[in-house]
């Protein structure tokens, strides 16, 4: 997770002894035990005012509310509530946390993408709008320049499945 960028911090309405248990074995180093949901929300929102981006992952009701505040929320699919599952953006089918670094990568390069395709199609249409000024370019010349756009951008976007994100 350092290699992202990212710092982990584990709330949990378990006790002491049990959240720094599982907060050492996991390499965790901020540890906030025994919350209550409110207590989860109030933590989340403090990090959310030093302007840090927040995703919670959670499984159960008593995670809901927190996740609800968190700027992206993640949801144990198997063994997560109804209502962890409903609020969150992402819910992983395969409970497997090794998968969130997966999911972080694939956002960005998703975000990368979109970005670069909408820059490549306003570039394409603005050069083929001036072309066209200049009769250059016929109205089925245009629409042929616009259509290549489209399929470009398409193109670009394929680039993203079944990538591996290493």
């Amino acid at each position: 997770i350092s290699s992202l960028d990212m710092t982990t911090v584990l709330l949990t309405g378990d006790s002491k002894a049990a959240a720094t248990y599982i907060g050492k074995k996991s390499g965790v180093s901020e540890i906030h035990a025994a919350l209550l949901p409110g207590e989860k929300v109030s933590i989340i929102e403090a990090l959310q005012g030093k302007h840090h981006k927040v995703c919670m992952v959670g499984d159960g009701i008593n995670d809901a509310p927190a996740m609800k505040t968190a700027d992206v929320s993640i949801a144990m699919g198997t063994i997560g509530s109804d209502i962890a599952i409903e609020t969150a953006d992402i819910a992983l089918m395969s409970d497997d946390l090794s998968k969130i670094p997966y999911i972080k990568r694939l956002s960005d390069a998703t975000i990368k993408t979109i970005k670069f395709s909408i820059a490549l199609s306003m570039a394409i249409n603005c050069i083929a709008i001036i072309l066209s000024l200049l009769e250059v370019l016929t109205p089925t010349t245009g629409a042929l320049v616009h259509n290549v756009g489209s399929c470009l951008v398409v193109l670009i976007a394929v680039r993203l499945y079944d990538r591996k994100f290493i």
